[in-house]
């Protein structure tokens, strides 16, 4: 749980849901019909193919079992029963199966998380105005529908399964919303704070390579597939460059020899990528080479790389503006954490999970 619950939007959380099911979705535009008007016998199995994908969405089993009106959580002010958390668990799997199954295997402590999390979320969204209810409940609506929407590209854009998902999911819309509006609103008191004079203020203290973006194709000979001999390495890493300054096509190169897998498929591009994510040597080349111009290797601790940056820029306020509101809003969680959440908090009563059968 890197990341708060009370700092995911509804819109954020529903993202989630593809990343979550691609295998599904790859499956269900395969099993779909060019030719509308082909026999009912493939019609047939298109649909059992798409009751495949609704049997991959499980019903969360709670991993422990106690009685509804629970108080899991005692808090100044209120309290989180167990009936409330149960919801907000079977939502959060809605929202995002992957996240349903670590809630299924999570341990004591894990589900004191969880249940500490929501209760700030609670506690932050019972300070939001009438304004921010508002504009919380509309955005959970319209998201909603946008999730409902990427359910039905699962499912064959069959709402009668949809309905059934969420008939076995234990839930239904008004839920759903209710909770997402609830994150919401937790977000808009954090961000009540935070205005543009701030944000530029932080953008202004930002160093150049956590502004910069840039387009980077690399060929990356690994010490690891050298058995750590780095003259080996760089022998090759040589070969490869005398290659590449002789006019061979260096994503063609790099798609057949790079030992880096994340960047195989494109042929060793990274497009568009934040400079300041990469190791120090590589990210000190991204931010200096000129521009289209092939390296001589850069040692990193992954290997030797031959480099080319194809494009460079530094993004703007506005196109940070909302990264950086993210970041701030972490910030203002965390302070909320350490100044207000655990002296709002009376007592924990968390439930001991089931042994594992």
């Amino acid at each position: 749980m890197k990341r708060s619950v009370a700092l995911l939007s509804s819109a954020v959380l529903a993202v989630s849901l593809l990343t979550g099911c691609g295998t599904a979705a790859e499956k269900d535009s395969a099993a779909k019909p060019a030719d509308q008007t082909q026999q009912p016998a493939n019609n047939g199995e298109q649909a059992s193919q798409s009751d495949d994908v609704l049997d991959q969405f499980k019903k969360l089993t709670l991993p422990y079992s106690v009685d509804p009106k629970t108080a899991i959580v005692e808090y100044q002010g209120g309290k989180l029963t167990a009936q409330e958390f149960e919801t907000f668990l079977r939502v959060i799997n809605f929202l995002n199966p992957m996240q349903g199954a670590m809630i299924e295997s999570a341990d004591q402590e894990s589900l004191k998380i969880f249940a500490r999390e929501y209760t700030a979320t609670k506690i932050l969204a019972s300070r939001a105005d009438a304004a921010m209810e508002k504009e919380s409940q509309e955005l959970a609506e319209k998201t909603f529908e946008n999730l409902k929407g990427q359910y039905l590209g699962l499912l064959g854009k069959d709402e009668s399964k949809f309905a059934k998902l969420m008939e076995k999911e234990a839930i239904d819309k008004d839920t759903v919303v209710k909770q997402m509006a609830l994150i919401n609103n937790s977000m808009a008191v954090l961000k009540k704070g935070i205005d543009d004079a701030k944000l530029k203020k932080e953008y202004q203290g930002l160093d150049k390579e956590s502004i910069t973006v840039a387009s980077v194709r690399h060929i990356l000979v690994s010490f690891e597939k050298h058995n750590n001999n780095q003259e080996e390495a760089l022998k090759v890493a040589n070969d490869l460059l005398a290659r590449l300054k002789k006019g061979e096509d260096f994503a063609k190169l790099a798609k057949e020899n790079t030992d880096d897998p994340g960047s195989q498929e494109t042929g060793g591009l990274y497009e568009n990528a934040e400079v300041s994510q990469w190791v120090p040597e590589f990210k000190e080349a991204a931010l200096k080479l000129p521009l289209n111009q092939i390296s001589e290797p850069v040692k990193t601790s992954y290997g030797y790389h031959i480099m080319k940056v194809e494009s460079r820029k530094e993004r703007t306020f506005e196109e940070m503006k909302s990264e950086l509101q993210n970041k701030m809003l972490e910030q203002e969680y965390d302070k909320f954490n350490k100044e207000e959440l655990d002296k709002l908090i009376t007592k924990y009563n968390i439930p001991q999970p089931k042994p594992a059968s």
